[in-house]
């Protein structure tokens, strides 16, 4: 989804703009990254299933079995890589823009540089799952012959995301205590945790199940605001 023109700035800051800009195109980019690495990495799975087939027939020569492990291995950690970047851009372009919505619906001055320099970086899980709390579709300005609740569906969308953040705190809470690692030990530690930091390429990817969602709602937060400052 293309980032919408702004043609009327309205209430936005030139900063707050470009902030969320430079989050989508960074977001976008990591995600064509990553869908490409899931690509190959679904082809290599598929080639390592020939490869574990030939092995079975014990044949003289295993390169083609070797050349498949290595570059599965790579793909592998190069997905795992993206995925997060991915995560990391969205969750914050996410989070900054519930941030503009809720400032510019409720016409609050405008966020500071310093603020938006903060809320550029990789919120912790528990501050992505509180931002997704603000009822952001009751701002929306209704759309004229719309045959759908577009605020009942964007609103069932925001609450399964916070209940997969929240499932996801749980997870990194699991993570530690398989490790043994002192920290984090509770749910309100997990919270103050970041994804890029708790998903270890050991374990199930973290982000799995809620990644896509993230974006969906990353992509609809801007055009959310531009609907609402065209509304005035």
């Amino acid at each position: 989804m293309r980032f919408p023109p702004f043609d009327d700035q309205g209430t936005l800051t030139t900063i707050e703009l470009e902030a969320l800009r430079s989050l989508h195109a960074a977001y976008m980019t990591a995600r064509y990254e990553w869908q490409s690495a899931v690509a190959v990495w679904d082809r290599l799975y598929t080639a390592r299933d020939l490869a574990d087939l030939r092995a079975t027939e014990q044949p003289p020569f295993r390169y083609y079995e070797e050349a498949v492990e290595e570059i599965a291995s790579d793909a592998s950690d190069y997905e795992r890589h993206t995925a997060l970047l991915t995560w990391r851009y969205a969750a914050s372009a996410a989070v900054l823009g519930i941030t503009v919505l809720e400032r510019v619906a409720r016409a609050k001055p405008s966020l500071t540089a310093s603020t938006v320099e903060e809320l550029c970086q990789e919120p912790t899980l528990g501050r992505l799952r509180d931002a997704l709390s603000v009822s952001a579709a009751d701002f929306l300005p209704d759309r004229e012959r719309s045959f759908r609740d577009e605020r009942k569906e964007m609103a069932e969308r925001w609450a399964d995301l916070r209940d997969g953040v929240d499932t996801a705190i749980g997870i990194v809470v699991g993570i530690a205590d398989d490790e043994g690692a002192a920290y984090p030990r509770t749910r309100e530690e997990a919270a103050g945790c970041l994804m890029t930091e708790h998903s270890p390429s050991y374990t199930d990817p973290v982000y799995q199940g809620i990644l896509e969602p993230l974006l969906v709602v990353a992509e609809e937060v801007p055009y959310g605001i531009s609907r609402i400052i065209k509304a005035r």
